[in-house]
C-alpha cells in the first residue's frame, strides 16, 4: 500500500512541475554555424532575432510552430478548459532531417523569456 501512494505522489510533482519537453533525434552533419529559420509567428520571429543571426542560406532550418488555445475549436477543449494557453515548439532539421526537437506549455502570453529558455536549451544541448 505504502508503494501505492509513493508512486502516486512522484507522479503528481512530476506532473505539476516541467513543462518543457525536448528530444534528440540525430547528430548533426557538421557543426551549426548558421540557420534559416522558418516561423509560423510573427512575435516568435520579432524574439528570436534579438537571439541570433539567421541567414536564408544555410543547410540547417530552425523551425517554430506556436498553438493557442484560445483559437482551438474543439468542442471538448472548450469545455474541459486546460493548465495551459498553448505552446511553442521548435524543430531543428538538416535538409528535411529532424535532429532536435524541443517544446514549453505557457499560462498567459507568450514571453521572450519563453522563448529564450528553448532556443538558449537547443543552443546548450547541440553545441552550436
Amino acid at each position: 500500500m505504502k508503494r501505492v501512494v509513493f508512486v502516486f505522489v512522484v507522479l503528481f510533482f512530476i506532473g505539476c512541475g516541467e513543462r518543457a519537453y525536448k528530444q534528440m533525434y540525430a547528430k548533426p552533419s557538421r557543426h551549426i554555424d548558421c540557420l534559416a529559420l522558418h516561423s509560423d509567428n510573427p512575435l516568435t520571429t520579432y524574439f528570436l532575432k534579438k537571439e541570433f543571426h539567421f541567414t536564408q542560406d544555410c543547410p540547417f532550418t530552425l523551425k517554430t510552430t506556436s498553438h493557442f488555445i484560445a483559437t482551438c475549436t474543439s468542442a471538448r477543449a472548450k469545455s474541459l478548459g486546460s493548465d495551459f494557453d498553448g505552446y511553442l515548439r521548435l524543430e531543428l532539421l538538416e535538409g528535411n532531417k529532424l535532429l532536435y526537437r524541443n517544446q514549453l506549455d505557457f499560462k498567459g502570453c507568450l514571453k521572450k523569456e519563453d522563448v529564450d529558455t528553448l532556443f538558449k536549451a537547443m543552443k546548450k544541448d547541440m553545441m552550436f
